[in-house]
């Protein structure tokens, strides 16, 4: 009865937080934008929000569009990797539209179309970057930008590597109106053009509305990887920890293979997806303290330590289902079932990269009977 309590318990909690998570989240895209206002990519819903994630090189404009009825909110951001924002890059955001008044100094190769106006925003490095609980990660956040659209039709949202930003520090955020020191114009003094000589990456926030796809829930752990990538890291560095808890287990598993020979096909799978949602637990502990050795503490760091005991937790009680007796349950039954759960949860979850769920779902299919 007791087991059954803590079952539903674990069960319920993870359904609550599975519930509560895409209210915090953006929607990664990765590709990059046209190269121009025809070539630009289209965004089918602007009020959805993601993160479009590119590279730039001296001289580089990279462009997206938009369809828009007069009157509904545009939301865009601009972030940064924290060492190409430390090495002195710092892209231009531009919003290109019907019925847009020109403010700032608009660069020359800037194409836009004939009746638009471009509003160039004005910001500059933040003193801290800010910390993101759901990757982990670390980032610039360069600037934020909250209207409504003056006209119905097409906008266009152009980031480029042609301009530096302005001198102050912190971060604007401008509704159309006033900025958050209630200015009514951007200071177009702040801006200085010049060619940036290095490339660089960002990622262009788009929407408001935290909604997601199962598909783009699920397919998260392969975009934390590449967020990893585009913010510097290496792949040996991004797998470290995952590699080095699967070297322990294997190690034991070695160490006892006399025992382990006995063991059946299932109870293997359930140790192995143990020990690759465990994995999962300890690259979060991993990227968690990369990121906050580069920013300043925040209160996502409750949604990584979330994370990191669904994954843990599911990894223990994997093992630990793993090592009891074979006629733990009614003819396996109550295994075969919390092996189903785990290997939902992991998926949910982001816990074992696919792998460690597909282990799960292994060992709740296969016979549990040891050899011999």
């Amino acid at each position: 009865m007791r087991q059954g309590t803590l079952w539903f318990s674990g069960i319920f909690l993870l359904v609550v937080i599975y519930l509560s998570a895409p209210a915090l989240a953006h929607v990664p895209v990765f590709g990059g934008g046209g190269k121009s206002p025809e070539t630009a990519i289209h965004i089918e819903d602007p009020s959805k929000s993601r993160v479009l994630y590119g590279e730039l090189v001296s001289g580089d404009l990279r462009y997206y569009s938009f369809n828009i009825e007069k009157g509904e909110r545009i939301v865009l951001g601009l972030t940064i990797p924290v060492e190409d924002g430390n090495k002195g890059f710092i892209p231009s955001l531009i919003l290109i539209g019907p019925g847009l008044a020109e403010e700032g100094k608009v660069p020359e190769k800037l194409k836009m179309p004939e009746g638009y106006g471009a509003k160039v925003l004005s910001y500059s490095l933040p003193e801290s970057p800010v910390y993101e609980g759901f990757t982990p990660s670390a980032f610039y956040s360069l600037v934020k930008l909250d209207i409504k659209a003056p006209e119905s039709g097409t906008y266009c949202v152009a980031v480029g590597a042609i301009q530096e930003a302005g001198s102050r520090k912190g971060e604007d955020t401008i509704d159309g109106a006033s900025s958050r020191k209630g200015e009514d114009t951007i200071d177009e003094k702040s801006l200085q053009e010049r060619e940036i000589s290095r490339e660089g990456n960002y990622g262009l926030i788009l929407g408001y509305k935290e909604t997601f796809t199962l598909k783009e829930w699920i397919s998260i752990p392969l975009n934390q990887i590449k967020i990893y990538r585009w913010e510097g890291q290496g792949l040996f560095l991004i797998f470290t920890p995952l590699v080095l808890i699967l070297a322990v287990g294997l190690l034991a598993i070695f160490l006892k293979r006399e025992t382990v020979a006995g063991f059946s096909t299932a109870c293997i799978s359930g140790i192995l997806a143990g020990l690759f949602f465990l994995g999962t637990g300890m690259s979060y502990i991993f990227q968690m303290m990369i990121s906050l050795s580069k920013s300043s503490f925040s209160s996502e760091v409750v949604i990584t330590f979330i994370l990191i005991f669904v994954s843990v937790g599911i990894g223990v009680i994997a093992i630990a289902l793993s090592l009891k007796d074979e006629s733990y349950g009614t003819g396996s039954a109550r295994k075969r079932l919390y092996f189903s759960v785990l290997g939902i949860a992991g998926l949910l979850f982001w816990a074992g990269l696919f792998i460690g769920p597909f282990l799960a779902f292994e060992a709740a299919l296969l016979p549990w009977r040891h050899k011999g």
